[in-house]
C-alpha cells in the first residue's frame, strides 16, 4: 500500500515538474534526504530499545571477593564498615543498570607498608591478586590498603581488580561513590569532566552520570569480566570508541586503546613479537597518542629485528609522553652499531643529521 502511494505521488509530481527538470531534481533529493534519516532513526532507536532500555535488561548479580589488609582491619570490621556502602552503591547501580554487587566472601592479605603511592601498589599485586580471584570463583576482587598511601582508588580499565586506600578516613558518601567509580572503570567507563559525573576525574562528589557514562556501563553490562571476550569484536570496539569521543577527560586514553596494549604487552612477555606488533598497531588505529603503546611498539619492532622501525616509534614514544628508557635506547644504539661494521652503508639514526 505505502509503495501504491509513493509511485502514484512520484507520477503525479513527474507531470507537475514535466516543464522543470531542475526542480524535480531538487524534490527527488528532499525525499531521498528524509526517508532516509528516518529510516536510520528507526535503526538506531531499535538498537538503543532492543538490548541496553532499561525495562528490557535482567537483574544482574555480581560476585565480590573483599580482601582486606590484615594489618589494619578484621574481617568484622570490614564487614561492618562495608554493609551501608554496599546498599548506597546497589541503590545507584540498581536504578540505573539494575545490578546488584553482592558480597561473596572475604579474604585477609598483607601488603607492604613502603609503597606509598596506589598506583605503584596496584601494579606491583595486580598478578597476585588475580591468582586469589581465580582461586576464589568471584567475578571481582576488591581490596582495602590499610596505610596511608597516595590516591584513593584505582581499577584497570575492563579489568577485575578493584583496590581502595585510607577508607576508614572517608565518609559513608565519600567512599561509598569512590567504590562505585572504581567499578565503573571495570565495564570500560573513563573519566570526564562533567562535574556531577560520578566518573569525574578528580573528586567524584556525586552519584549522578553523564550520558556518555551511562551509555558505556549499560553497554558493557553484561561483560564477563575477561578481555578475550572484547578483543574479538570489532563491532563492540568500535562502538566503544565511538561512546568514548562523545566526551572524556583531556588526555583519558580511549578505553580500547588501553585494552588493546595491555593485550600485546602479555603478548610481548610470552615473545609472541609478531602478534604483539600486530594488536599494537591496531591500538594506535584507535588512539595514536599513548606514549606506552608507542614504546612498547619500538620494543617489539626491535625483537623482530626491524631496527628503523624501532627507532622511529622510539622518538614517538618520548613525544607522546612515555618516560625515556635510557637502557632501551643504548640497546638499540649498540644494535646500529653493529650493524654499521658490518655495512657501513648503514646510517645510526642516533647520529644522522
Amino acid at each position: 500500500m505505502f509503495e501504491d502511494i509513493y509511485h502514484n505521488f512520484q507520477n503525479y509530481l513527474r507531470l507537475y515538474f514535466v516543464n522543470n527538470s531542475y526542480l524535480y531534481k531538487i524534490y527527488k533529493v528532499i525525499v531521498f534526504t528524509i526517508i532516509f534519516c528516518f529510516l536510520l532513526s528507526k535503526i538506531i532507536i531499535a538498537e538503543d530499545k532492543g538490548c541496553f532500555s532499561y525495562d528490557c535488561l535482567d537483574d544482574r548479580e555480581i560476585n565480590v571477593l573483599i580482601v582486606y589488609d590484615s594489618n589494619y582491619f578484621t574481617e568484622k570490621l570490614i564487614k561492618n564498615l562495608l554493609l551501608e556502602n554496599f546498599k548506597v552503591i546497589n541503590e545507584f547501580y540498581y536504578s540505573l543498570f539494575k545490578i546488584n554487587w553482592k558480597i561473596s566472601s572475604y579474604q585477609h592479605f598483607s601488603f607492604r607498608k613502603d609503597i606509598a603511592n596506589i598506583s605503584e601498589l596496584h601494579s606491583f599485586y595486580r598478578k597476585e591478586l588475580k591468582n586469589i580471584l581465580s582461586n576464589n570463583g568471584s567475578e571481582v576482587l576488591l581490596s582495602f590498603v590499610g596505610h596511608d598511601v597516595k590516591g584513593l582508588g584505582i581499577a584497570g580499565t575492563f579489568s577485575n581488580i578493584v583496590m581502595v586506600a585510607n577508607f576508614k578516613k572517608l565518609d559513608l558518601t565519600k567512599s561509598s561513590i569512590i567504590i562505585a567509580h572504581e567499578f565503573g572503570h571495570l565495564f570500560g567507563a573513563w573519566h570526564t569532566q562533567k562535574d556531577h559525573d560520578f566518573m569525574l576525574l578528580r573528586g567524584a562528589h556525586s552519584f549522578e552520570t553523564s550520558t556518555e557514562s551511562r551509555a558505556i556501563i549499560k553497554l558493557m553490562r553484561n561483560y564477563n569480566f575477561r578481555s578475550e571476550s572484547i578483543i574479538k569484536s570489532e563491532k563492540l570496539l568500535k562502538r566503544i570508541s565511538r561512546i568514548y569521543k562523545r566526551h572524556h577527560a583531556r588526555k583519558e586514553i580511549n578505553p580500547v586503546s588501553r585494552l588493546l596494549t595491555d593485550e600485546a604487552n602479555e603478548l610481548y612477555k610470552n615473545k609472541n613479537y609478531t602478534k604483539a606488533s600486530e594488536i599494537l598497531k591496531k591500538s594506535i588505529s584507535y588512539y595514536g597518542k599513548w606514549g606506552k603503546t608507542r614504546m612498547l611498539l619500538a620494543k617489539t619492532y626491535y625483537e623482530l629485528e626491524k631496527y628503523n622501525e624501532s627507532f622511529v616509534e622510539l622518538t614517538r614514544a618520548v613525544f607522546f609522553g612515555a618516560k625515556p628508557d635510557l637502557i632501551f635506547e643504548k640497546k638499540l644504539n649498540n644494535k646500529f652499531v653493529e650493524l654499521q661494521k658490518v655495512d657501513p652503508d648503514i646510517v645510526n639514526p642516533f647520529f644522522s643529521n
